[in-house]
């Protein structure tokens, strides 16, 4: 009996360090990464934003313009309010209305279209990090990879935000 039990134990510990050996093996390679950071310090970012402040620099200019006349359309209405009849008076004021509106449509209208190619462009910078991180996960053989921005902790020796920089500044 007792050389069973003893026997029992060998196997039961044999079996224990071939697992603990297997789950190691096993294990999940895991790493994070700052993607703020590293969008951050994409070389093509800059561009990108040069990029989008002349494409919208004219109509910027034009809605700058058409709120410069507004401006001017209002102050002249205060300066000649009390020499104005009542008609004029209500032809201006209802100037200024619509003038107010469109002033205000057109920059509603403008901030929507630049947060929408902003954000094109954004997702585009994007699919390119991705895609260097996919290709670095894989010749490293990550198995997982994690924003950092949204982890409570990470270890910096999981961090692999440089190597990512690196990649994308070549």
């Amino acid at each position: 009996m007792r050389a069973v039990a003893i026997s029992f134990a060998a196997v039961i510990a044999l079996a224990a360090s071939v697992f603990s050996v297997s789950a190691e093996a096993n294990s999940p390679k895991i790493a994070v990464i700052d993607v703020q950071r590293v969008f951050q310090a994409m070389p093509e970012r800059e561009d990108v934003s040069q990029r989008l402040e002349a494409e919208f620099a004219e109509p910027i200019q034009e809605l700058e313009q058409l709120e410069a006349q507004f401006e001017e359309l209002r102050e002249r209405f205060q300066r000649d309010e009390a020499i104005m009849s009542d008609d004029e008076k209500m032809q201006a004021q209802e100037e200024l209305r619509q003038r107010a509106m469109i002033l205000q449509r057109g920059g509603e209208q403008l901030n929507q279209y630049m947060q929408q190619r902003e954000n094109e462009e954004r997702n585009q910078l994007l699919q390119k990090m991705f895609e260097v991180v996919d290709a670095y996960a894989a010749a490293e053989g990550i198995d997982l990879i994690m924003d950092k921005g949204r982890m409570l902790y990470a270890s910096d020796a999981l961090d692999i935000s440089d190597a990512i920089i690196t990649r994308l500044t070549r």
